[in-house]
């Protein structure tokens, strides 16, 4: 009586997987595999990484090369930086000394301290509300001609704006 027990038991195990590896197929598998093989084959359908999605035919490579071809190389912070993003809040930045300018969406006058140390501050005062850029921190790279700024922001971090200098 324990063997047919058993039995039953395992009968019952096999018909479950085999109906549920069988109910799975909607009846147009073979049409899905014929069309991901054929976008494999002739690479449709696939992102080639020239353009972004707001039409710009440009390559990454393109865009960073004229970004070098516009910069400028120079000594310190001071200058006027301009985003290499397209629609950024912060269109350009200029500092003087220890004062800052911005223009675009986000104008606003602030100021830059700490500049002899390893990561300057810089504060924006804006009269709209903006919570995502207040405080950060600049980065210059070895040639001068790159700016980065790491806004203050939730635990994970904030918004980086990274721009050249066109003045």
């Amino acid at each position: 009586m324990r063997i047919r027990g058993t039995a039953r038991l395992a009968a019952a195990a096999a018909a479950v997987l085999l109906l549920s590896a069988c109910g799975s197929d909607d009846g147009d598998g073979d049409a899905r595999n014929d069309q991901q093989q054929e976008q494999q084959e002739t690479g449709a359908g696939e992102d080639d990484g020239d353009g972004d999605e707001d039409g710009d035919d440009r390559s990454s490579e393109e865009r960073i090369a004229e970004d070098e071809a516009r910069s400028i190389e120079g000594e310190g912070y001071d200058g006027v930086w301009e985003s290499i993003v397209d629609d950024n809040d912060i269109e350009t930045l200029t500092i003087t000394g220890g004062t800052v300018e911005t223009t675009g969406p986000l104008s606003c006058p602030g100021t830059v301290s700490e500049l002899d140390s390893a990561e300057p501050v810089i504060e924006l005062d804006c009269e709209v509300e903006n919570t995502k850029r207040v405080r950060g921190t600049l980065e210059l790279n070895p040639e001068g001609n790159r700016l980065y700024i790491g806004w203050d922001g939730e635990a994970w971090g904030g918004y980086i704006d990274s721009m050249i200098r066109i003045g």
